[in-house]
């Protein structure tokens, strides 16, 4: 049961150096949660939270992505002020100060725990983090690329961290988990039948809890901050995920303080931002503020004391980025909000906190004041860029020719979000064809929706996967093509340019290159990718260079890379090389990071066997069959229990298990019968 106050609060003054924790819960929705009000939510932990410290009412998020939200969060700019406008593409600046260099600065240990790879270090979050700990690969969940794990891994890398974190210590922990898909675990999937995205953040604040639990069993005192970094869309206003509109459903979000001298149960009414958590933290411990944050600190608001009311701005350039339809910003003040659009809007949000009701027309000279407002904001504020390279200059003059500018990828005319996103359906039903194995049925929609608006990358890359899948490589490549030539910062796009030339690189020299090519690109651009070494050294497999694809992966060891599969291919090929030490390493590398890898304990099972060790030969090949059921590893199995270890249980229960398991017409079913006669 969680006790009622989570933290120890006093009204004194926080002590010398108190350590520091921010937990950032991805894609949360603040009336989501049971202490915004949802009445059906399953939230004790972050409820308790808030009922020992301050809950804020009116918190905003600049904008509603993953890693400009954070940068946000860390060194208390705006994205135009940070310069990360974008998931992908973009690195902060190391110019700009971050929260965690000023704690470092100040003697504090430091550590980061992030969920999915939006947020891998090559962002440059990174930056003042003693660990950075971005291992997302275990338990693979997939979403159009997007990696993460589970809350209850992170945790899990959290706590055994945790006793050699010395206070005072600066602790982040990311959760990715009510992102799309909506997959909770049990019981959660069965209690939240219908809302998979309850049951997601549900299953979330268990893991919080565990984590407030493990720190309040270190001791020392400590500041929590709780935070999301945008919320979802959920369908309203047309929009199921987020990223590309600016209404409250996907900015406003939670958020909660509490710690020494932050009285429980408080809740300021006034409008704060996530720009405002870095400058409050370090007022609330006496350090110097961040050179340049456009946050403001709340330790006035936590005081009880009334404050101005500010102006918050967001943007979005995702819609062009992705779509190729016009960028948005947006400004709140003084409880209105006002959308910059092809087609503007003005929403008051006090009486009208859904969005419903745009006032753009009913009132205009507050549309315009806020217009004017924006505008001085942002003045200055060049069309944002992903980040380039050498080969970027000649695809800008083909941008330019299709009558986009800035390199911002959207046209001059641009679509107005509030109509692109009524095309998405058809994205949507084609990705679903995809994932069902009917990539033919995904044509149809593609084509329609391309026809419209024939800047849509995931459109495109899409269409890309339906003719790669449907045998049409070559279509598949010129559809890619397209692609980069849209967007070279793209390192997805790049990626899959590569599989579809590898889909003829087996004997065809003029694919192989540019396969290799168009894999470097993608690791220029995402050195971390793991998909990118493995889908390139199974091209080099397949030219028959194992020692290339050796270097390959070991270069993305160097680079960084924790993926249990990128290990084993390192362990299998060594293996080859009659290097048994360094085989065996590698395997043990890829269980350290997921133990029931079944490609690596039958590796290990078969170096343990090669070496003698039939005993561990045998336990290996256990753990294989426990993790992946197959006839093959049964009867492997078996025939190590009853010929080496003269084990004839063990070995009765393994060919019973592969008699299972074999397929119909399994040319060794009568031999497994007659063996299992054999040994009764």
């Amino acid at each position: 049961m969680i006790a009622p106050f989570l933290l120890a609060v006093t009204l004194a003054a926080a002590p010398a150096r108190t350590s520091v924790v921010l937990i950032t819960l991805d894609t949360t929705r603040a009336d989501h949660l049971g202490c915004y009000g949802a009445k059906d939510a399953a939230t004790p932990a972050l409820d308790a939270t808030a009922r020992g410290g301050a809950r804020f009412t009116r918190a905003l998020s600049p904008v509603p992505l993953t890693l400009p939200a954070h940068a946000s969060l860390l060194s208390g700019r705006v994205p135009r002020r940070h310069g990360v406008r974008d998931n992908a593409g973009f690195r902060l600046d190391s110019g700009v100060p971050l929260l965690t260099e000023r704690l470092r600065e100040a003697g504090y240990a430091t550590a980061a725990f992030v969920s999915a790879a939006v947020l891998d270090r090559e962002g440059g979050l990174d930056r003042g983090f003693a660990t950075y700990d971005d291992t997302v690969r275990i338990g693979d969940r997939r979403a159009f690329d997007y990696q993460e794990r589970a809350a209850s891994q992170t945790v899990d890398r959290v706590l055994a961290r945790l006793p050699q974190l010395p206070a005072p210590y600066f602790l982040w922990v990311h959760l990715y988990d009510p992102h799309l898909p909506y997959v909770p675990p049990e019981p959660y999937a069965s209690r939240f039948k219908g809302r998979p995205y309850d049951g997601e953040i549900a299953f979330m604040d268990t893991q919080v809890g565990r984590l407030i639990a493990a720190l309040r069993a270190k001791g020392a005192p400590f500041y929590l901050a709780i935070a999301g970094d945008h919320g979802e869309g959920l369908g309203e206003h047309g929009e199921e995920s987020h990223g590309v509109f600016l209404y409250q459903a996907t900015q406003r979000v939670p958020l909660i303080l509490a710690g020494p001298g932050i009285a429980a149960g408080s809740v300021p009414a006034a409008s704060v931002g996530l720009i405002d958590v870095a400058p409050t933290l370090l007022d609330l411990l006496h350090l110097p503020p961040l050179a340049g944050a456009d946050g403001r600190s709340l330790a006035p608001l936590l005081a009880g004391k009334p404050a101005a009311s500010p102006v918050y701005e967001m943007e979005t350039f995702y819609p062009s980025f992705s779509y190729g339809w016009a960028p948005l910003r947006a400004v709140v003040s003084a409880g209105s909000k006002y959308i910059e659009a092809p087609r503007p809007e003005l929403y008051d949000l006090s009486a009208d906190a859904r969005e419903a009701r745009d006032l753009a027309r009913e009132r205009p000279e507050r549309a315009r004041e806020l217009s004017r407002t924006l505008a001085t904001l942002t003045e200055g504020d060049i069309p944002p860029r992903p980040r380039e390279d050498e080969e970027t200059g000649e695809r800008r003059e083909k941008l330019a020719s299709l009558g986009y500018v800035g390199g911002s990828a959207a046209p001059r005319d641009a679509l107005d979000p509030k109509d692109g996103v009524k095309l998405l359906p058809d994205l949507d039903a084609a990705r679903r064809a995809i994932q069902l194995g009917d990539p033919k049925d995904a044509l149809p929609p593609l084509t329609r929706l391309l026809e419209r608006n024939p800047a849509n990358i995931p459109a495109r890359l899409a269409l890309g996967q339906a003719q790669l899948a449907t045998g049409r490589a070559a279509e598949a490549v010129a559809t890619y093509r397209a692609v980069t030539d849209l967007a070279p910062a793209n390192a997805l796009a790049w990626f899959d340019l590569g599989n579809a030339h590898a889909a003829q690189a087996a004997k065809d020299d003029a694919a192989f290159a540019e396969a290799k090519r168009a894999y470097e690109r993608a690791l220029v651009l995402s050195p971390r990718h793991a998909d990118t070494y493995l889908n390139y050294a199974a091209v080099l497999a397949v030219r028959r260079a194992p020692d290339e694809s050796r270097k390959l992966l070991l270069r993305a060891r160097d680079a960084g890379v924790s993926d249990p599969t990128i290990e084993t291919e390192i362990g299998v090929l060594e293996a080859a090389r009659g290097e048994p030490a360094a085989a065996k390493a590698a395997l043990e590398r890829a269980i350290a990071l997921n133990p029931r890898q079944p490609e690596a304990l039958e590796a290990l099972g078969r170096l343990a066997y090669e070496a003698g060790r039939h005993a561990d030969a045998a336990s290996y090949y256990e753990r294989a069959l426990d993790a992946h059921p197959s006839a093959a590893l049964a009867k492997t199995l078996g025939a190590i229990r009853l010929y080496e270890l003269a084990d004839k249980p063990g070995a009765r229960a393994a060919f019973t298990r592969a008699l299972a398991l074999s397929p119909p017409g399994d040319p060794d079913a009568d031999a497994l019968r007659a063996l299992l006669e054999e040994i009764r």
